[in-house]
């Protein structure tokens, strides 16, 4: 009877301490997955970014680069990585951004000043980081000694930076993901840079990376008149800038949206954009948004004024082509 109550009491305290001992793992769990809501608006101080970006894909990419490259009070832009596209670009996809990049930077009078990384292919399993120098970039810089945050620019898709967290996982508390999705919220995280690579996408979403959704752009649409008056003059960048419009029939439309230089506006100033705190969903593997299963809260940018973007884009042009 004595060993039957001992027993029985043994066998109550290790239950109540494996329920403590599986609360307080739960608690620490959350506190270390625990997303940080980024700054937003940002400091007003110069940001450290590194611009991610598949250059080589339209024109937009372009017009977003051009503004950060003549927008130096405002950038210290450590690097730039050149991004895949998707099965449009195919394996080759990575080097043709990286040359459209290094032609960008000899428009804006830049050549040999910034480095320049070829970006990581599509992933093929969601537990392993594709390698690739942009990726290690990446991670060099989020580490270095700087008390500054670093503010990854995705510009197309988010492979970069879903692999250098992957990878380092460290860098949750030194850098800003911002990534331009433009999808289809709240129902479907649809969008040209998310099926260009899902598994990535599903990974930024649920990591416990500082997270804001650039989810906005589309009518941020510029006619080739308008283009003719407010851009080309503007030295070898603006006429670059307007030239390349030419080369399809589509780009020239006035419907087309010039949608990546709204991230770039967005940073100058934030004045310019509409934006909520959200909880951050799940993304399905059919690209369905699951606001069941959250991940913390991230910002979300939602609306941006056209004119005044293109009035942003104007006047920095002029600026840096009379410098």
């Amino acid at each position: 009877m004595v060993w039957s109550s001992f027993r029985g009491w043994i066998l109550v305290c290790l239950v109540v301490c494996n329920q403590a001992g599986l609360a307080l793992y739960l608690r620490a769990s959350e506190s270390s997955n625990a997303r940080v809501v980024p700054p937003w608006p940002p400091t007003e101080t110069r940001l450290r970014v590194i611009i991610d970006t598949d250059a080589a894909t339209e024109v937009d990419d372009q017009h977003a680069l051009a503004l950060a490259l003549v927008s130096n009070d405002r950038f210290k832009i450590e690097g730039i990585v050149a991004a895949h596209f998707g099965d449009k670009g195919g394996p080759q996809g990575i080097e043709r951004s990286y040359q459209e990049i290094l032609t960008m930077l000899e428009k804006a009078g830049l050549k040999g000043q910034i480095p320049v990384k070829k970006g990581s292919h599509p992933f093929t399993y969601s537990q392993v980081p594709p390698p690739s120098e942009g990726v290690d970039f990446i991670i060099e810089r989020a580490m270095a000694d700087d008390p500054d945050p670093l503010w990854v620019i995705s510009l197309g898709p988010c492979t970069d930076i879903a692999a250098a967290w992957l990878k380092e996982p460290r860098i949750k508390d030194r850098v800003i993901a911002f990534w331009h999705g433009r999808t289809e919220w709240p129902t479907k995280a649809w969008n040209f840079n998310a099926y260009n690579d899902l598994k990535a996408v599903r990974i930024l979403f649920s990591s416990d990376l500082p997270f804001i959704l650039f989810d906005t752009g589309t009518y941020l649409t510029c006619p080739m008149e308008e283009s003719e008056k407010r851009i080309r003059p503007h030295g070898a960048l603006g006429a670059y800038l307007h030239e390349i419009r030419f080369r399809s029939p589509a780009w020239q439309s006035p419907n087309k949206g010039l949608f990546d230089l709204g991230d770039i506006a967005a940073l100058i100033d934030p004045s310019l954009v509409q934006f909520e705190v959200v909880n951050a969903p799940s993304v399905q593997w059919d690209m369905l948004y699951d606001h069941k299963n959250t991940h913390g809260r991230m910002v979300r940018i939602f609306s941006i004024d056209r004119d005044k973007t293109f009035e942003l884009l104007e006047q920095r042009l002029a600026r840096a082509a009379t410098q």
